[in-house]
């Protein structure tokens, strides 16, 4: 007698997928704080801190650099809403395919010697990667509340671009986001 997989058995490897996938982001954010001078690549949350912290002090320098990578952050949500709302037959696998490889060209710059460019790659990755989070488990997992408010942001600009909501909800979530700066300023 042959057993065929349960449906528990079925539903975990999606989990493992998405699992696997905050561990990676994890170490990612682990490795741009301790080489980059303190950058988180996927936790926006902590690099809105440090934004609101650097506006305070008017530190230019670390104004920008954050700045840079929140913003390549949301073109990385962008980028995966309009992966997973493309007609192609397996979006999870499409958005993967491109997070990966983002992550190889950034190993690839560090290897030639660069650190700014791969750290904005490494970035839009890690937006898009909350993409591959909603088609793997359906559900908004590995956000924190700023992280989430910044892909919500590059979602609903996918959706004001194409008619489907209001531009007014992207203004709602920049200003929640902008609020959350000046709560740190």
């Amino acid at each position: 007698m042959t057993s065929s997989p349960s449906k528990p058995d079925a539903a975990r490897h999606p989990l493992v997928l998405a699992t696997l996938m905050t561990a990676a982001a994890g170490y990612v954010d682990a490795v741009g704080y301790a080489q980059a001078g303190g950058l988180y690549l996927s936790f926006m949350s902590g690099n809105t801190t440090r934004l609101g912290t650097a506006l305070a002090a008017l530190n230019l320098h670390v104004l920008l650099g954050t700045a840079m990578v929140i913003c390549a952050f949301v073109i990385g949500a962008v980028a995966g809403t309009l992966v997973v709302e493309a007609p192609v037959r397996r979006p999870m696998l499409a958005v993967l395919g491109v997070e990966i490889a983002l992550l190889c060209g950034a190993l690839a710059l560090v290897a030639a010697g660069s650190l700014m460019p791969p750290l904005f790659l490494i970035s839009i990755a890690m937006g898009m990667q909350n993409s591959a989070h909603q088609v793997v488990l359906g559900a908004d997992v590995g956000k924190s509340f700023v992280t989430g408010t910044l892909f919500s942001f590059g979602q609903s600009l996918v959706a004001a671009a194409k008619g489907r909501v209001r531009p007014m909800e992207c203004a709602i979530y920049g200003l929640s986001w902008l609020t959350f700066i000046a709560g740190v300023a």
